[in-house]
C-alpha cells in the first residue's frame, strides 16, 4: 500500500485517535454527563451547578474527564449520604451510570462511513497494522471503542492507565457496587486479541512519546525514511497533527471531528477543567502557524483517497 505524499512512499503502519476522529466524542460525553449530573441533582438536590463545579476538582484529581466513578467521588454527594454507601450507590451512582449509559445510546455511534472505511482498509490491506492511539484510559477507550462495534478492525490499542478504584476515607471502604468493581478488576479486554499497551500519564499529548511508542513498537522509529510510511490520523492540529509533524509521520488532519456547537462548548466547560476543554475539543484554527497536515479529510472515508 501507499500513501500518496510527494516521495510516494508505501505506508507500512496506520495510527489513528478515536475521540472526534472516529466518532463525534463531545456530543457523545457532554450529552451523557450532563444526562447524569442533572439526574443526580434531581435525587439529592444538590444544585446542578455545585456539582459541575465539584466535577472539575474531581477530573483534576484523577487526572482525566472520563473518571467513571465521579458520581461517587462528589463532596457533596458524600456529604448527602454521610456513612450510608450503600445507599448512595444504589440510590444514586448506579443510577446516574445507568442514565449515562441510556443517553450515550443516542450518540455513541461512529461518524458516517468509518466503519465502511475501516472494512475497506482492512479488505485492500490486510497486512498493514491498524493502531488506535488514545489519551483515554484503555479501558475506557476500549469500552468505547467496542460499543462502537469497531474494535476489531484494530491491530492495537494505545491508552493510558485505567481508573483508580475510590475508597471511602473514614474506613477504606470501596465505594464501587461489587458488579462494577468486579468488571474493572477483570481489566476486560473485550475478547480483544491484539496488542494492548498502557502508557504512563507523562506520554499524554501533545507530548511525542506515545507515538514514539508505537513507533518502537512496530521497528518504525529509527530510519527518518520508516516514519514517513506511517500515517497519523487526529483532529486537533496544534495537538495531533503538531507532534506527528515533530516525529517526521504523514499526517490526516480529521476536520470534521473540530467543534462548531456553542452550545456544547459552553456545557463542556461547565464541569470540565480549562485545560481539558482544549485537550477534548478541537476548533477550527484560522492561525497561519498552526501546524500544517499532509492531508485534510473533510470525512473518514477520504483515507481511501490517499491509500493506493
Amino acid at each position: 500500500m501507499k500513501i500518496k505524499t510527494s516521495e510516494n512512499l508505501p505506508v507500512k503502519l496506520i495510527v489513528t485517535d478515536i475521540d472526534n476522529t472516529v466518532f463525534d466524542w463531545v456530543t457523545y460525553y457532554v450529552r451523557s454527563f450532563s444526562a447524569m449530573l442533572r439526574d443526580v441533582a434531581s435525587v439529592t438536590g444538590i444544585p446542578y451547578a455545585q456539582l459541575a463545579n465539584e466535577s472539575q476538582e474531581v477530573f483534576t484529581r484523577h487526572g482525566s474527564i472520563e473518571y467513571p466513578f465521579l458520581v461517587q467521588e462528589l463532596p457533596s454527594v458524600d456529604k448527602h449520604y454521610a456513612n450510608d454507601i450503600d445507599r448512595m450507590l444504589v440510590d444514586c451512582a448506579d443510577r446516574g451510570r445507568k442514565v449515562f449509559l441510556q443517553t450515550a445510546q443516542a450518540h455513541l455511534v461512529p461518524y458516517q462511513g468509518v466503519q465502511d472505511t475501516l472494512e475497506e482498509i482492512r479488505r485492500r490491506f490486510p497486512d498493514v497494522p491498524l493502531v488506535a492511539l488514545t489519551d483515554a484510559p484503555r479501558y475506557v477507550a476500549m469500552w468505547k471503542l467496542n460499543k462502537l462495534g469497531l474494535l476489531p478492525y484494530f491491530s492495537a490499542v494505545y491508552g493510558l492507565a485505567d481508573p483508580r478504584i475510590p475508597t471511602c476515607e473514614r474506613n477504606g471502604r470501596v465505594k464501587v457496587d461489587p458488579e462494577i468493581l468486579l468488571k474493572h478488576l477483570q481489566q476486560s479486554s473485550f475478547g480483544f486479541k491484539g496488542r494492548i499497551r498502557i502508557l504512563p500519564d507523562e506520554y499524554e499529548k501533545p507530548g511525542t512519546r506515545g507515538l514514539k511508542t508505537v513507533l518502537m513498537d512496530y521497528n518504525l522509529d529509527e530510519d527518518p525514511a520508516h516514519r514517513s510510511s506511517v500515517l497519523w490520523i487526529g483532529d486537533n492540529l496544534r495537538k495531533d497533527v503538531g507532534l506527528g509533524e515533530r516525529l517526521g509521520v504523514c499526517t490526516a488532519w480529521a476536520k470534521y471531528g473540530v467543534l462548531s456547537s456553542q452550545e456544547l462548548y459552553e456545557s463542556l466547560h461547565e464541569f470540565s477543567p480549562v485545560a481539558n476543554v482544549h485537550k477534548n475539543a478541537s476548533f477550527a484554527d484560522g492561525d497561519s502557524n498552526a501546524p500544517q497536515p499532509t492531508h485534510i479529510l473533510e470525512k473518514f472515508a477520504d483515507l481511501l483517497k490517499f491509500l493506493i
